[in-house]
C-alpha cells in the first residue's frame, strides 16, 4: 500500500497536469487567487501546503486544482498530512522532502526549437550580437525553467549556425568549432534537479511527439542519430561543449553573477503568483545586460516596460534591453 505522502505527490502532479492545461489557454492575472475550501481541519491543511508552495517556489495552485487535491487526500489520515505540513514548513527549500515535492509540483514539456517563429526572430537578432561582442569574442545565454534541455540546446544550434555564417566557427564532415579566442556559454537551468540529469546527457527520442517535430535538416545535424538508445537522437559533442546545466529557484535563487546576451524564460511565469512573477521578472531583468534580449513566454507580460524595447517580427515579440536602462 502507498505511503500516505507518496499518495499526496501523486496527486499534486495529477493536479498539476490538469492546471497547466488550463493555464495554457490564455494569458493568466496578475491578482492573487482567492481560493475558497470548506472548512475543517484538511481543508487547512491543504491550504497552508499550496501556501508553502506558493511562498518556496512560486508555483500558484487555483480554485479548481485546489478542490480536486483536496478530494484526492480525504483517504489520507489528516494527521499524517498536518505531521508532513508542519516538518515542511521549518526545512530549507533545499531539504530533499521540498525536492520531492518540488518535483511532483513541475510538469515538463518541451522540445527541440519549440515555438519556432519566436527563435527565428531571435536567431535574426544573433548577426548584431556578434557584431557587438567583437571585442570581448564572448556571448553568454541563460535558458531559465530548461527543462531536459531542448531548449538550451536549441539555442546553442541557432548560435552555431550564426557563428558559422559569420565565419567564427569551422564545421568538417565530423565536428563543429568556434574560431579562438570566441567563447560561447548557454547555460541551462531549472528548479527541478531530475531533469538536469536528462538534460546533461542530451539523450532525446524521436517521434511525432518527441523531441523532434518536424525538424530541418539543418536543425537535425545538431543532432546526430545515435544507437545508445534504438531511435533516438543526442546533441553534438559541439552543443554539449559550449552548453552547462545547474538547478536554480527563480523565487529564492540568486541569479548568475555575471549578465547575459540573452535571456530566455517561456512558459515558466504562468504558474507563479502575481508576486512571484515580479521577483522572477526582476531577476531576469538584471541578468540581461544592456542591448541584450529578453525572450519571455506568449502569454507573459513585462512588469517594467521603461527599462525595454518590443522587437517585433513574424507572430512574435521578443524585449531587447535598453543601453541606458
Amino acid at each position: 500500500m502507498a505511503h500516505p505522502i507518496d499518495t499526496t505527490l501523486a496527486l499534486l502532479h495529477d493536479v498539476m497536469t490538469a492546471h497547466r492545461q488550463a493555464l495554457t489557454r490564455g494569458p493568466q492575472s496578475n491578482a492573487p487567487a482567492a481560493i475558497s475550501l470548506p472548512r475543517g481541519k484538511r481543508a487547512d491543511l491543504v491550504l497552508r501546503l499550496l501556501a508553502g508552495v506558493e511562498k518556496r517556489v512560486g508555483i500558484e495552485v487555483a480554485q479548481a486544482p485546489a478542490e480536486k487535491l483536496l478530494r484526492g487526500l480525504s483517504a489520507v489520515d489528516t494527521g499524517e498530512i498536518e505531521s508532513w505540513v508542519s516538518e515542511l514548513e521549518i526545512l530549507p527549500t533545499t531539504h530533499p522532502q521540498w525536492l520531492a515535492l518540488i518535483e511532483s509540483l513541475t510538469v515538463h514539456e518541451t522540445y527541440v526549437m519549440r515555438d519556432p517563429a519566436q527563435l527565428e526572430h531571435f536567431a535574426a537578432q544573433l548577426p548584431s550580437l556578434i557584431a557587438e561582442a567583437q571585442t570581448s569574442h564572448r556571448l553568454s545565454f541563460w535558458s531559465v525553467g530548461c527543462a531536459t534541455g531542448e531548449e538550451a540546446y536549441s539555442i546553442a544550434a541557432l548560435v552555431y549556425d550564426a557563428m558559422l555564417e559569420a565565419g567564427h566557427a569551422v564545421a568538417t564532415e565530423t565536428a563543429m568549432n568556434l574560431v579562438p579566442p570566441w567563447r560561447v556559454e548557454v547555460l541551462g537551468s531549472d528548479v527541478s534537479h531530475s531533469v538536469l540529469d536528462r538534460a546533461r546527457a542530451g539523450l532525446y527520442e524521436t517521434g511525432p511527439l518527441s523531441s523532434f517535430r518536424a525538424e530541418s535538416a539543418l536543425v537535425l545535424r545538431h543532432f546526430p542519430m545515435t544507437r545508445e538508445k534504438g531511435k533516438a537522437r543526442a546533441a553534438a559533442p559541439h552543443l554539449k561543449e559550449i552548453t552547462a546545466f545547474s538547478p536554480f529557484n527563480l523565487v529564492y535563487g540568486s541569479p548568475p553573477e555575471h549578465q547575459f546576451d540573452a535571456v530566455f524564460c517561456r512558459n515558466v511565469l504562468i504558474y507563479f503568483s502575481g508576486r512571484a512573477r515580479r521577483i522572477a521578472l526582476d531577476k531576469l531583468t538584471r541578468a540581461v545586460h544592456p542591448g541584450g534580449y529578453l525572450i519571455l513566454g506568449p502569454t507573459d507580460t513585462l512588469s517594467d516596460t521603461a527599462l525595454f524595447d518590443a522587437v517585433w517580427g513574424q507572430e512574435a515579440v521578443i524585449y531587447r534591453r535598453r543601453q541606458n536602462g
